[in-house]
């Protein structure tokens, strides 16, 4: 099962409790009543203040733990669900047990505190356990929306398209598999890899309408006729007159490095 994300141990997922967990049981005590305050030998007619005591009871509960939480989980990248559960729970018991214990200071103390508690449990189990399920539920939705976008982001980051002088596509290529792109008159020629074999794709095209392309990928110019995979080169050698850039794969073609371009080239290996 996917992790609650960083947000849920932030200040957002730190609101969205408080804010939402206390009141909610606030408005079902008030709309059911289903604690019958007569049952626990406590005067029904003050129902409404003790309601909102039972509501800064969950609520001072709730912001004492979720700070707590929010400072042993300030360096995770996802919150695992058991530490989720057990918060929870642990919120809901001492929500129950000050609950109980206001219930039965107040009350006349004929019933033992361990009933009250018994009964405060349950209560404040079911209140309080629906919108903990729906709050983890949106963090939940909200982890895998973010999945889905780094995915589709990545997914497009992956492919490199290359198309014709009529925007015809020729060629789909994965970024890191193209060893360079070069100028070969009327036409662009792609060395790329393919099962580990070198590929070359010629397509009709000018180095200038496929520059913006390169460099949204990752390409380098490296010469006037060349962009260059730099994740690809091993090293750049010189001879006498020229400079050349060595790529990582047997076989490869050298390709020329010009002197306009080799501090930025060397800067990135």
């Amino acid at each position: 099962m996917t992790a609650l994300p960083k947000k849920y141990a932030t200040g957002k997922g730190f609101f969205t409790h408080i804010l939402t967990v206390p009141f909610f049981v606030f408005g079902m005590l008030l709309l059911f009543s289903p604690t019958s305050f007569d049952r626990f030998s406590i005067p029904f007619s003050r129902y409404s203040f003790h309601v909102t005591m039972i509501l800064c009871i969950v609520l001072v509960v709730m912001i004492i733990s979720r700070l707590l939480f929010m400072l042993f989980n300030r360096k995770r990248r996802e919150i695992d669900w058991g530490r989720s559960v057990l918060l929870c729970l642990l919120e809901i018991v001492f929500s129950s047990g000050f609950t109980a214990l206001y219930l039965w200071l107040m009350s006349s103390k004929e019933v033992a505190f361990f009933w009250f508690f018994g009964m405060t449990l349950v209560y404040l189990f079911v209140l309080m356990l629906i919108p903990y399920v729906i709050i983890d539920l949106y963090f939940l939705l909200l982890a895998k929306d973010q999945q889905l976008f780094e995915k589709d982001r990545d997914a497009s980051k992956e492919k490199i398209r290359f198309v014709d002088e009529r925007d015809n596509l020729k060629l789909v290529v994965a970024t890191d598999a193209v060893l360079y792109v070069q100028s070969d008159e009327n036409y662009v020629k792609v060395c790329y890899l393919e099962d580990s074999e070198i590929k070359f794709c010629s397509i009709r095209n000018t180095m200038k309408r496929v520059e913006d392309l390169c460099v949204r990928n990752g390409l380098v110019r490296c010469h006037r006729s060349y962009f260059i995979n730099s994740s690809r080169v091993q090293a750049l050698q010189k001879d006498k007159e020229f400079t050349y850039a060595v790529l990582d794969v047997p076989n490869a073609s050298r390709v020329p490095v010009s002197k306009n371009y080799y501090d930025q080239l060397s800067a990135l290996l």
